[in-house]
């Protein structure tokens, strides 16, 4: 086997992390404009309103305070519920690297107990981010349809998502994914001659790509709606994922078990096979 190039390795996975750090962090950076000016947008002359909705009912809901304070924070899901595939990425380099670290026989119950507690980890954070993505997009999709009123105020929480910050933290997320997948290639070649690392890796660049695709293709207006649907995709495909790993943790820890045993019975027998030889000899 080639030698590994640790270096590279650390550059890696330094570069995932980052990427790991930058959808964490997204909601800092993509956030809308206070629920004042988002209000008093959608009431000046020439405002892009849905049919049915005038500048009339904005005034009328805003004299009213019908949004409420709920309405300051509204939710943008899709960026940092990519942090979920891009730490089981994160994992499951780690694992790939550790045999080439610590050696084989160490690694290989390492490698067991890592993957059973962060798959078990991944699972029920994905099965939780799934439900929150569901309720928030059911939530819009029927805010959005109860013309007049419900569609205001879907205006003024969700109608407003900053695209230009989030292409350039996808982007980012996207560039960091590039080189850690260069650098993997220089540490040690045949890392990635594992299709299953080959196929997630992928995974975690489409599923990327798919919420810049979903921030760039639909209106303005209705961008929060498709940013909910790229972060329940992203949700369940790393919630699905994460029960990957948990069982092929279980197999490996049960597998590590089990030859344990064998090892400690067959220490036994030779153990035993010599005490006895000085007994018949005598």
């Amino acid at each position: 086997m080639d030698s590994l190039r640790r270096w590279a390795l650390w550059v890696a996975v330094a570069a995932i992390l980052l990427a790991v750090l930058a959808c964490v962090g997204a909601g800092v950076v993509v956030s809308p404009p206070p629920l004042g000016e988002r209000i008093a947008a959608l009431a000046q002359p020439g405002a892009s309103l849905p049919e049915g909705v005038d500048a009339g009912d904005v005034a009328a809901i805003a004299e009213d305070g019908a949004f409420g304070a709920e309405a300051e924070d509204p939710p943008g899901l899709g960026i940092p519920f990519l942090a979920l595939p891009l730490a089981l990425t994160l994992l499951m380099v780690g694992l790939m690297a550790l045999p080439l670290l610590i050696g084989h026989r160490a690694g290989a119950l390492v490698n067991g107990i890592a993957s059973l507690v962060g798959g078990l980890g991944a699972a029920v954070a994905g099965v939780l981010l799934a439900l929150l993505a569901f309720a928030a997009l059911t939530t819009m999709v029927a805010l959005f349809l109860a013309a007049p009123f419900g569609t205001l105020a879907y205006l003024a929480v969700f109608g407003f998502f900053d695209v230009g910050a989030s292409a350039a933290i996808l982007g980012a997320a996207l560039v960091l994914q590039l080189a850690a997948v260069a650098f993997l290639i220089v540490a040690q070649p045949r890392m990635l001659g594992s299709k299953r690392m080959v196929f997630f890796l992928l995974l975690v660049l489409l599923l990327t790509l798919l919420t810049m695709v979903l921030h760039s293709v639909v209106p303005g207006i209705v961008v929060s709606i498709a940013d909910a649907l790229a972060a329940l995709i992203t949700a369940v495909v790393g919630a699905v994922w994460g029960f990957l790993v948990l069982i092929g943790g279980v197999v490996a820890v049960l597998k590590q078990l089990s030859l344990g045993r064998q090892g400690g019975g067959a220490l036994r027998e030779r153990d035993a096979g010599t005490a006895t030889v000085p007994t018949a000899g005598a």
